[in-house]
């Protein structure tokens, strides 16, 4: 009876752990999320300054700047989206998705200027030429969404550290309204299948500031 118990005991753990190698066949097939961190953006010039108005923002320039960091000791993949609202409460789905990747301990970052090339939204050169006009207003969200891994390296709870620090100056320039704001954004967990891009490999982690082209899954 002890041989019996032992031997059905054993081929538990084997079952269990199979599963904890192979995952389940859904997850086998395609990238599963686990965790997601949503960064608002705001960027651009909102000029309207009637007090009449009824504004999305007040009058003003918007920077943002969403700083990211693999806090964890393995290799951290996850898909970059890009949401622009539109206003009028009209539900809107992301416009551009990227799959990346960050050794551990390193970070990035993602600027208005980014987001604008992101979004396909031409902006002014640096320097600007003369005559050159500034960025639109726009706002959304940049979305994180961390690949779940299986053993030998499982996915860590919480692998990154997403901030986003927020810039204001009053229109027009010189006036003395301008503030900073420094936001952190908690990790939701999530466990939902990602489709797959479109000849749209992961990126590796480069110096150059090379440009890839959007894809859509």
């Amino acid at each position: 009876m002890k041989k019996l118990v032992r031997r059905i005991t054993l081929l538990a753990l084997a079952s269990i752990f199979g599963l904890l190698v192979t995952g389940t066949p859904a997850e086998a097939q395609q990238p599963v999320v686990t965790d997601t961190y949503a960064a608002k953006f705001i960027c651009g010039v909102q000029r309207d300054a009637s007090l009449l108005a009824v504004p999305d923002a007040q009058a003003g320039h918007y920077s943002t700047k969403i700083n990211v960091h693999n806090n964890t000791g393995i290799t951290i993949t996850f898909r970059k989206k890009v949401i622009q609202l539109k206003g009028g409460q009209i539900p809107i789905e992301p416009q551009f998705r990227r799959d990346e990747k960050l050794p551990p301990n390193w970070a990035m970052e993602v600027v208005c200027r980014d987001i604008y090339g992101h979004l396909n939204i031409p902006v002014p050169p640096i320097p600007p030429p003369v005559g050159a006009q500034p960025p639109p207003y726009i706002e959304g969200f940049v979305v994180f969404e961390v690949f779940y891994g299986v053993l030998p390296n499982p996915t860590p709870v919480d692998p990154l550290d997403v901030e986003g620090i927020y810039t204001y100056r009053a229109e027009p320039a010189g006036t003395d309204a301008v503030s900073i704001d420094v936001v952190v954004f908690p990790v939701k967990r999530n466990r939902h299948p990602l489709s797959p891009l479109i000849a749209e490999p992961v990126e590796q982690p480069a110096a150059s500031n090379r440009r890839l082209k959007n894809s859509r899954p």
